[in-house]
Parts: structure tokens; C-alpha cells; sequence
């Protein structure tokens, strides 16, 4: 909702204003309807200088939106019936608009000058906001002077909208355009000269981030500088370096030695032979017409790097034709977490691209996981703060449920996935734009107590108590943030019926080929249960039969009907759309299906399978304890089987039982602890009248027995981290502290327990950290590393996620890469570094690996080291 300007002034002057311009555009749009339309995309009602003027244009505003005219008779109904004639000085006021306007001919032109005096009134009360801005100490001067320089700057970006244009005066101009590219006269873009680069980019666009990223050596400054020069010379247009690596007088002797052809170390020795200084000379009288400006202040920020950019082009008349950045990882970010840091590096370079509308190239080290390839050749996940994962890696769909390996999500964007606010540590639904394959990488597995596995690149990024590390970084014990439960879809697309038996015949159903489908168990009341169901499902054509055989029954699903060739059993016909028939015990897995159910029909399905092999029981002795778990040879089906428990809120572990000389492998899913088995208790419940007698035994011990959380706990780290801090600031004692948590004092010794989700709770309170109470709400599990392992070589994947930059994959919570604000991202490699005997010395290949708007691929161009210059490989063809 707009504001009243406010004005003080130690004068009695009026602020700006045109109160006769203002009177005849409102007498104009009385007087002709049709006049409105040529002030809407002008003016706003704000404005109008006068509070009468801004409802009256209001309401006018309001008429046309909807299709009215705005005639006298319309606008005094308007204002009449919401209470508003009066304010605005009643029908006479109305009339004399109207008596006083002749015709509504120049709106337009009153309308520019009402403008005109509107922005000067915005700077009178911008002018006033930023002395009051002075007087707040609190903030950090460079926080203050950057909103004081960007209420300023918005003066100048808040121009009239353009509005409809005719489509034939757009036609003249494209057509133009096109005319002139087809002539080969011009490029959509800001060209840099060098041909190849400029066709497969088509120059650089306004507002687009630029990542130029390689090893050392290989050439990033020299490339850019000499981009920056040829942009200088070419179009005449101001470039803003800015170097945190190197001196400007360094920058300068490098561009002195690449122009006038000099070995630079001959050049920084003072070493200029006779019939050098003649070139020296006129390279010097080059380089000093060009308008390039160059700042070298160490440890820059992008605050710093904002204002020093607007206040360039405010010089420059508003003309900027590129930002240099050298380089990325050396600029300050004002936080403890680099990783986080770096992301809000990328974002703000690309909203001050964005703002200045300039391009701005960003220089960037890769890893050293280059130098461990036998291909030396960069790639994507080899940006410093990026890492991958492999193929198989599930990808929580936030809109479905569905968990999808992100080898199938490469090429798509815009679909939803669940990530972290680190702000309220609350999952939330994020939407990614971007999903790409980086190519093959050695990777590293990583297991974690509750079973849960993810194989990543070494530089990958997972979240710790202590920020993002990377996975090469970490060690077994360290504690990972993993979502404690996901949520569901609200819609359920398959009925109860459908779920209970599909629950059965995944557990102890046989679905093969050739053979009649039949579910097998030792609970007659299962038997019956499963008969009903799928009479229920499929109706007269199926006709169960249930047969005793020894201690079994065996629930036979024949179809009613005959069966031939074009024919089939409608049981498998369904278990087969959701591709599940056919498959042997090992081989089983939950359909997709499922997943995208809610929890009440998830939990059904999970109750009717666990009366398969799943086992519910107070296991009894010294130390008795109730246990759940579900048990099968297929690793997938019990993965399924975490997954969908993790939708109800509860983390189950998975873990591998060795069956040696008696088959294959058992992955048992099993829940333990208080607060997950009553959870279980209330969500699942059990089927058959066996695990009901079972659970209810269960039910009754955890009632009278206290909660002893061992594994869902905060790690310790967060004494130091938070507590401590708070303490210091409210002057409580370790002793205080511990006083008010009813704990016997016993020092600092406190500081080596992690702490139960209640514990932190009531920490927060006693030391007043906001902090801690949020993690102690949080929708974070933390679990420990148990193993990480080298596990070969995989073709690896990454996603973007703009805004929270991480996302749920194996039911863990990882980084993305910081390429996801980059427009274009080109990478700088020479094999004649790594390789001194090539044949392609003296050839540099630029790798566009990243291009929004275009496409991707390699180029070559010439190095020359000892002048470090690039040039073009081939002459142009352009004439």
C-alpha cells in the first residue's frame, strides 16, 4: 500500500508540484473517456500531489480496469457510494475540472510534467530518509551507505512503463535487426572479438553473469583483460575492473606488455631494447584513451563493488559496457560459512548485472579434483564450491511424492523439490531450474547410522552442524542434517482396498509368470483378509480360493473367466501397469504409486504389508525393549519400506543381515526408540489378530516407561555454537545455566553431550537463543556417519535450486553448485600445461559448458604466453 511523502523542511517552501497540470489531465479524463488510456502505463495515483487529485485519478483508474467509462456521472457514482465525494470536495469540486479543461488534446504532455514533479518530491523524501539512515549508529556504515546509494539510484530506474507499442512499428525494428545480422554487420550482443566466441554466444548479453573459470596457469586474468580491452577499443564503452588478486599497477604492465608485444618480464624488469619504446610508446597512447577503470582494493565486498559500479556509471552518463571481477573466491562475504557465502556472492552479482543492466565476468578456481583425471579437461562440477551426485540418486519430487534418480530429470525444469531454510530450519518447496549431467568422477560413498547411503563426488556439500562440508572434509562421526519426515500429497489416487492388497502380494504374494498368482501365510484371518480384498478390488472376476496345506494357506487369485493369449489375469494385468508382476522376492520394490498417496493411505499400505514380514514383539529379558522391523531380501523394497515410514515422521533404520550358507542377504527396515514406535503405534497399527495381541503388549510397556534418546540428538557442538555466545551476552554463568536446566553442576564437562530435541528446548529459554530453539523444532534429523569409502568412478549429476540452493535426495539434505546464477559459464583449458610435447601448443580451448540462452561446446583460440594474449585462431571471414 502506497505512503503519504512526508516532508520536513526548515523553510516554509512547498514541495514540487503542478496543481494546473494535475486539474487538466483530471478534467480531461472527466470530459473524455477515452483519454484515460493514454496516461494508465504514465501515471500513478500517487503521483497527484493533492490527496483529492490521488482518489479522484483513483478512482478513475478503477472505472477503466473494469471496463466502465469515467465520465463525471461514472467517477461522482464511484466516490459516492465508498463515502469518498465528500473527501475530495463534493460535485462542485468534480465540475470545476471539467469547466476548467477545454480538451483532453495534450494529457500526455501534462501527464510528463506531473511526473516530472513527483520524482523531485521522491528525492526531497529520499533525501530525508538518508539522514535519518545517518543517525542510525547501529548499523554497519557500508549496510547504511549502500540502502542510502540505492534510494537514490531507484530514482532513477523509476520511469513510466512503455505500454502497448503497435506491432508494426516493433516489426520495422526487428526486421532491422534481422537485416542487419543476415549482412553480418552486428550480433544480438556485446561482441568481445573474438569471432568464434562471439558466434556461439552471440556476444554478451545485458544483465548476464559470466563465469570464466580454470586452474592456475591457464590463463583466466589474460583472456579477460584482453576481453575488456577489445570492448574498450571496440565500442567505446567504460569497463570496470575490479582486482582482489593483483595490483593495478601489475594489471596495467600485463595489458602494457600483451599491446605493444613486449615479454612481460622484461617489460617488469625494465629491460625495453631501442626499437621497443616506439611500440611501448604508442601502446601506452592506446591503453590511455580507453575507458577502463580499475580498482584493486583487497577483501572488496559486493556492497563496496555495487557502489563503486553505480557511482561509474552515473559518471559515465549511464553508459557501462562490462564489470570485470578477479577473482570470486577472493571476495568477502561477511559470514562464517564460505559455502553459503559464495551462493550469496553469485546471486548479487547477478542482481547487480541485473540492476546496472551490464554483463559482469566473474573469474573462478576450480578444484584440484582436475589434476586427479587422466582428461584434464574442466567440467562443471569441478567449480570450487560445487560438487555431483551419481545417477541413481533419488530425488524427492515435492508436488508427487515420487522419488525419481536424477539421471531422469537432466534437461527438465520448473518441477518442485523439498529443500532447507536455513533461516527457520523448515523444509520447504523449492522449484529447480536447472538439471545436467557433469560427466565421470571419481565418487565416495557415504552411509550413515540409520542406514541411509548417497554416492557423491568429493566436493559435494553436506549440511553439519557447523555449516556445509564438503564430503571429502568429513569423517565417521560427524553428524549430517537429514529431513525427519517429508510431506505427502493431500489427494489419494488409489483406494484402501487397492493399498491393503497390494501391501500383501508385495510381501507374501507370488506373481510370476506361468504360474497361478497366490498369496501364502501362516494367519488364517490373513487368508480371509486378503480373499475380501481382492473380491473388493476386482469384483466377480476374480474367484479366490483359500487352501489349508499343512501349517499354510494358500490364498489362490484365479481369474473367473477363461484365460487365453489376448486374456489375462486381471490381477497380474494390474500389478503389471504398475510394474511390479513378475518379479522374485529379491527383485521387489514399492510402485511409485504409493508414494504419491497421503499419510493416512500410506500407513495403510504399510500396515497390510508388515503382516507379511514384518514382526512386531517386546522382545523380553534384563533389558526388554519393544522392536518393529520388516524384513526381505530385496535392498530397494526396503529402502521403499524407510522411505514411506519417513512420510509418517519416523526414522527407521536400515541395516544388511548376513544369511551365510542359508541364501541371500536380509535388509531389515526396523523402528525402535519411544517416540517411533508410538508413532508407529498410532499411524500403522497392525492386521491380524497375531500382531494386534503383539502391539497391544507393546503399547502397554512404552506407557509407563520414560523416553532414552540416545540416537535422535542435537550435536554437542552446539554449546559453543550457541549457548556460550548467548550466555556471554545475558552475563548468565555455566553455573547459573546449569542451575536453571536442573542439572547438578559439573563445568564445563556439560559442553560434551549432545542434547535431546526437550533438552535443547528448555536451553533455549534458560540462555535466550533464538537459535537453538529453532533447532530444537527444526525439521532436522541428525545422524551420525558410520563409513565413507571410495566406490570407483560414476557419471555424475547436479541440480540448481535458485533461492535455498539445496534439495532432498536419498532422504539426505545436499548443497547445489554456485553455477545456478551464472548465465554463461566458460572454462579455460591448455593441454600444452600438462602435456609440454603436444602438437596443440599455443592452443587454448574455451569450454562453454553453461549457456542460457544458446548453446554449448568448445572453441580454440591462440595463446601467446610470452605477450599474454589471446588471439584468433583463424582470420574472420567478415568483410
Amino acid at each position: 500500500m502506497a505512503h503519504e511523502l512526508n516532508f520536513h523542511s526548515s523553510s516554509d517552501r512547498l514541495p514540487p508540484q503542478n496543481l494546473d497540470a494535475e486539474e487538466s489531465i483530471l478534467g480531461g479524463i472527466l470530459l473524455d473517456p477515452e483519454a484515460i488510456g493514454r496516461v494508465t502505463d504514465l501515471l500513478v495515483p500517487e503521483a497527484f500531489s493533492l490527496i483529492a487529485h490521488k482518489e479522484i485519478y483513483r478512482s478513475a483508474l478503477t472505472l477503466h480496469s473494469q471496463g466502465k467509462p469515467t465520465d463525471l456521472m461514472s467517477v461522482t457514482s464511484w466516490l459516492y457510494d465508498r463515502g469518498l465525494l465528500e473527501k475530495v470536495g463534493g460535485q462542485t469540486k468534480l465540475a470545476q475540472l471539467v469547466d476548467r479543461t477545454v480538451s483532453a488534446v495534450n494529457i500526455d504532455q501534462y501527464a510528463a510534467l506531473v511526473i516530472d514533479k513527483y520524482l523531485r518530491r521522491k528525492l526531497i523524501q529520499a533525501g530525508g530518509e538518508i539522514a535519518q539512515l545517518g543517525y542510525e549508529t547501529a548499523t554497519e556504515l557500508e549496510i547504511i551507505l549502500d540502502q542510502a546509494e540505492q534510494k537514490v539510484f531507484s530514482l532513477t530506474q523509476d520511469r513510466p512503463q512503455q505500454g502497448l507499442v503497435p506491432i508494426s512499428d516493433t516489426l520495422i525494428n526487428t526486421f532491422q535487426d534481422i537485416e542487419t545480422r543476415h549482412q553480418d554487420l552486428a550480433l544480438p550482443g556485446l561482441t568481445c572479438g573474438y569471432y568464434d566466441l562471439d558466434a556461439m554466444t552471440g556476444g554478451f548479453q545485458r544483465s548476464d553473469l559470466i563465469i570464466v573459470a580454470g586452474r592456475p596457469s591457464m590463463g583466466k586474468t589474460a583472456i579477460c583483460l584482453n576481453i575488456a580491452r577489445n570492448i574498450a577499443e571496440f565500442h567505446k564503452l567504460p569497463v570496470a575492473v575490479f582486482s582482489l588478486e593483483m595490483s593495478k599497477e601489475q594489471l596495467v604492465q600485463r595489458m602494457l606488455a600483451s599491446e605493444a608485444e613486449i615479454e612481460s618480464n622484461h617489460l617488469r624488469a625494465g629491460r625495453v631494447a631501442q626499437n621497443q619504446w616506439e611500440r611501448l610508446s604508442r601502446a601506452l597512447g592506446t591503453l590511455s584513451e580507453m575507458p577502463i577503470f580499475i580498482d584493486d582494493t583487497p577483501n572488496m565486498t559486493v556492497m563496496q563493488m555495487r557502489s563503486q559500479a553505480r557511482r561509474l556509471q552515473a559518471e559515465q552518463r549511464g553508459e557501462l559496457g562490462l564489470i570485470l571481477l578477479d577473482y570470486l573466491q577472493l571476495m568477502e562475504g561477511g559470514g562464517d560459512n564460505r559455502v553459503q557465502e559464495l551462493s550469496k556472492i553469485t546471486r548479487s552479482l547477478k542482481g547487480l548485472a541485473r540492476e546496472l543492466s551490464v554483463p559482469i565476468i566473474a573469474l573462478s578456481q576450480l578444484s584440484r579434483g582436475v589434476e586427479a583425471r587422466n582428461n584434464k579437461r574442466p567440467m562443471m562440477s569441478d567449480l570450487r564450491e560445487s560438487g555431483c551426485l551419481t545417477g541413481d540418486s533419488l530425488v524427492s519430487l515435492a508436488d508427487s511424492g515420487v522419488q525419481v534418480p536424477i539421471r531422469e530429470l537432466v534437461g527438465n525444469s520448473g518441477f518442485a523439490v523439498w529443500a532447507l531454510n536455513e533461516s527457520t530450519m523448515k523444509l520447504e518447496r523449492a522449484i529447480v531450474s536447472n538439471a545436467f549431467s557433469t560427466g565421470f568422477k571419481p565418487v565416495l560413498r557415504l552411509t550413515t547410522r540409520l542406514g541411509r547411503t548417497i554416492r557423491a563426488t568429493g566436493n559435494h556439500k553436506f549440511l553439519t552442524i557447523n555449516g556445509w562440508k564438503r564430503l571429502d572434509e568429513l569423517e565417521p562421526g560427524s553428524r549430517l542434517a537429514l529431513p525427519r519426515s517429508l510431506p505427502n500429497s493431500s489427494v489419494q489416487s488409489m483406494s484402501d482396498a487397492e493399498l491393503a492388497l497390494l501391501g500383501h502380494l508385495i510381501g507374501d504374494g507370488c506373481t510370476l509368470p506361468r504360474h497361478v498368482i497366490q498369496y501364502t501365510t501362516r494367519e488364517e484371518d490373513l487368508a480371509h483378509t486378503v480373499a475380501s480384498l481382492a473380491v473388493e478390488v476386482f469384483g466377480g472376476k476374480i474367484n479366490p480360493q483359500i487352501s489349508k496345506e499343512r501349517n499354510w494357506y494358500q490364498v489362490y487369485l484365479s481369474a473367473s473367466y477363461r484365460l487365453t493369449h489376448n486374456v489375462r489375469n486381471p490381477v497380474a494385468k494390474w500389478l503389471d501397469s504398475m510394474g511390479i508382476f513378475g518379479l522374485r522376492s529379491y527383485e521387489k520394490f514399492v510402485p511409485s504409486q504409493v508414494f504419491e498417496q497421503p499419510q493416512e493411505a500410506i500407513a495403510l499400505f504399510l500396515r497390510h504389508l508388515w503382516s507379511t514380514d514384518g514382526s512386531i514383539k517386546l522382545v523380553k529379558g534384563k533389558r526388554a525393549r519393544p522392536i518393529a522391523y520388516y524384513a526381505s531380501s530385496s535392498e530397494r523394497l526396503s529402502r521403499d519400506v524407510q522411505s514411506l515410514l519417513l512420510r509418517l515422521g519416523i526414522n527407521a533404520r536400515l541395516s544388511v543381515i548376513p544369511q551365510p550358507g542359508k541364501g541371500r542377504d536380509q535388509h531389515h527396515v526396523t523402528v525402535t526408540g519411544k517416540p517411533d514406535i508410538e508413532k508407529f503405534i498410532t499411524l500403522l497399527g497392525a492386521v491380524g489378530n497375531y500382531k494386534k495381541q503383539a502391539l497391544a503388549e507393546i503399547a502397554e510397556y512404552i506407557e509407563v516407561r520414560p523416553a532414552n534418546t540416545n540416537r535422535d540428538v542435537i550435536p554437542r557442538d552446539i554449546w559453543r555454537l550457541y549457548a556460550v555466545p548467548s550466555m556471554q551476552q545475558y552475563g548468565l554463568t555455566t553455573r547459573q545455566m546449569q542451575e536453571q536446566l536442573s542439572n547438578l553442576y559439573c563445568g564445563t564437562s556439560l559442553y560434551k553431550q549432545n542434547l535431546s530435541r526437550e533438552r535443547a528446548a528448555r536451553l533455549a529459554t534458560v540462555v535466550k537463543s533464538d537459535a537453538l530453539a529453532l533447532l530444537s523444532t527444526s525439521d532436522v534429523y541428525w545422524d551420525e556417519i558410520v563409513s565413507i569409502e571410495a566406490d570407483g568412478e560414476a557419471e555424475v549429476y547436479d541440480l540448481t535450486v535458485p533461492g535455498l540452493h539445496n534439495f532432498v535426495a536419498n532422504n539426505i539434505i545436499v548443497h547445489n553448485s554456485i553455477e545456478q546464477d551464472a548465465d554463461l559459464i566458460m572454462m579455460l583449458y591448455r593441454e600444452e600445461y600438462y602435456q609440454p610435447d603436444t602438437p596443440d601448443r599455443g592452443i587454448a580451448e574455451v569450454i562453454i559448458s553453461k549457456h542460457r540462452n544458446g548453446p554449448t561446446g568448445t572453441i580454440k583460440l591462440l595463446f601467446d604466453p610470452q605477450f599474454t594474449r589471446f588471439r584468433n585462431l583463424a582470420s574472420s571471414n567478415r568483410g
